[in-house]
Order: structure tokens, then C-alpha cells, then sequence
């Protein structure tokens, strides 16, 4: 199993995450200062809690990149772990077990989108990076999949688990698509789920260097060409079953049977997002099944009942 550097230095008694913003703006929160500081509070991790939260999230080993980059950290927390660029300003990935019991809590809707108290200011996202209207604060981590507590649910509105989307496609495919993964967990009992950026503007199949990405108004916060999920499910006797999709970050979004459509034919192999990405996701997949599993493609969308 391969790690990140840095990643390696905390294993071995560093904690990854120690800088923390001097201030935390939020924008358009919904509970109270209290409440917001001691959910923030959460976010930060023993070495021991965290390691402990990286074999929940991915017991097919922390994903690793395939090529050379710079300043990509990870931000491990007790529901999720992210893999976050500085230079890009948003997260690359994020990764995390989705059981049908977190999904047995149904609560109302609070939002509290705010920059991450973990990061240094200079790397960090604002709220005022996001004031171009014609994108959405998009989750990484859907705030419905995390509503087995308020604090999980308000814990998915930091900035570091949000990238910029049309709000065509947040609001409308993306969304559906969120909607699927709980039925999902909900039928198959749980689901270990990956979600993540791409950025290829020059449509090669290769990962940008991070100058070369379209960045919002302020020119802070880079703009993916693409999304993806990737899901998946291990049945009692260790067959390992996957369904990937790669989505074109565009400004619209079919409507009705169009939408399972369009998702259907944007079905791909784990082994495609992984070279557009250029992250190794599952490295500790043995050998042999590794080969099998990230190079199928799923026939079709899994049943939701």
C-alpha cells in the first residue's frame, strides 16, 4: 500500500492537519455561533482517530496519486476524508462508508457553508469566492447522506467538501444522482462511496497541470470539467461489485427518463477516471482483482428496490 508523504508522516505520529485559520467566516449559516464553533471543533482528529476513520472510509487502502503535484493534503474527519488541493482550492475527493443505517435519520435541512478552521487562510476557500451566480456551492459529500447528526449534516457545508457547479447540473443530474447512491446503500446495506473533480480541459484523458485551470470570478477557486462517483459494494463472500460514472460539468441536465439515460451511458471504468484523475484509488486491492475490478464497466445502473 502506497501513501501520500505526507500522509506517511502523520501515520507515523504527526498529526497531517495542524494549521488552523485565524478566523472562520461562514456565510448563510443556519445555527447558532455556538453550535458552529463546537461543530468545528469536531473536524479536527487524533492521529489514532484518524487512522481509525481512514480503515472505516477505505479499507481498499488510502488512494494515491499517479503522478507528481503539489500542495494536495489530506483532511480526515470522523464521517469523511478528503483529499484537498491548495492550488486548486477544492477537493479532489472524498471518500467515505454509506450504511442504509445512517440513512434511518431524516432530519430538516441546515446549511452552514464556511471556510475549513484546518487550513491556512491563504489556502482556503471563502464565501466570497463563490458570489458568481452561475454556480452552485456543490457538495462533494451530499449534506443528505450525513443527517445522522446535525453535526455531521453542518460538517458537510465547509468549503473544503464544496467545488463550483452549474447550477443546471447541481440542481438537476447531480442531484438525481445523489438520490441513487442512497437507495443504493439502503438496498445493498452499505456502500463504500468515492467522489471526485477532474480537470481536463483539453480533453486528452489526462489530468491539467492546475495552471491551466478555469478558475471562478476571483480567480481562486479552479472550475472541474468533470465530476465522478464511484461505487462500491462488497457482498458477504468478498465479491466485489463497482458502478463508476463520469460526468461532463456542463450547464444543463436532461429531465425525466432522459436523466437515467444520459447517467446510463456515462457509465465508465474505474481504471478511465483513474488516468483522467491521474489517483490510483484502490491500491490495496490485490494485484489480480484490482486488474478485473477497476477495468469492467457496469451494464447498467444498479436496482434502486
Amino acid at each position: 500500500m502506497s501513501f501520500h508523504p505526507r500522509f506517511a508522516l502523520w501515520l507515523a505520529g504527526s498529526c497531517l492537519i495542524l494549521h488552523s485559520s485565524a478566523w472562520a467566516e461562514s456565510c448563510d449559516c443556519e445555527v447558532s455561533d455556538n453550535k458552529e464553533h463546537a461543530y468545528d471543533a469536531l473536524l479536527p482528529l487524533t492521529p489514532a482517530a484518524s487512522t481509525a476513520a481512514v480503515a472505516e472510509h477505505l479499507p481498499w487502502g488510502m488512494p494515491s496519486a499517479l503522478s507528481a503535484g503539489s500542495g494536495e493534503e489530506f483532511l480526515v474527519q470522523d464521517e469523511y476524508v478528503t483529499c484537498y488541493d491548495d492550488d486548486l482550492r477544492v477537493p479532489l475527493w472524498v471518500a467515505y462508508r454509506l450504511t442504509a443505517q445512517d440513512l434511518v435519520v431524516q432530519r430538516d435541512r441546515k446549511e452552514c457553508f464556511r471556510n475549513d478552521p484546518r487550513l491556512d487562510g491563504v489556502n482556503a476557500a471563502f464565501c466570497a469566492d463563490y458570489e458568481e451566480k452561475i454556480f452552485d456551492r456543490g457538495h462533494m459529500v451530499p449534506n443528505s447522506d450525513m443527517e445522522r447528526s446535525e453535526a455531521a449534516m453542518i460538517n458537510t457545508y465547509i468549503l473544503s467538501n464544496i467545488a463550483p457547479q452549474h447550477d443546471k447540473f447541481n440542481r438537476g443530474i447531480w442531484n438525481r444522482l445523489e438520490g441513487y447512491v442512497r437507495a443504493w446503500a439502503k438496498k445493498r446495506g452499505d456502500v463504500y462511496v468515492v467522489t471526485g473533480a477532474v480537470f481536463d480541459r483539453d480533453g486528452n484523458g489526462k489530468r491539467d497541470a492546475d495552471s491551466q485551470a478555469a478558475r471562478m470570478i476571483t480567480g481562486r477557486v479552479a472550475v472541474p470539467t468533470h465530476f465522478f462517483k464511484i461505487i462500491v459494494h462488497q457482498w458477504p463472500n468478498g465479491f466485489i461489485e463497482t458502478l463508476a460514472i463520469l460526468l461532463p460539468h456542463v450547464d444543463a441536465s436532461p429531465k425525466g427518463p432522459k436523466a437515467d439515460h444520459y447517467l446510463a451511458s456515462h457509465l465508465v471504468s474505474i481504471d478511465a477516471i483513474e488516468a483522467r484523475a491521474s489517483v490510483d484509488y484502490f491500491p490495496a486491492l490485490p494485484d489480480m482483482q484490482e486488474g478485473t475490478v477497476e477495468a469492467l464497466v457496469a451494464a447498467a445502473l444498479w436496482p434502486r428496490k
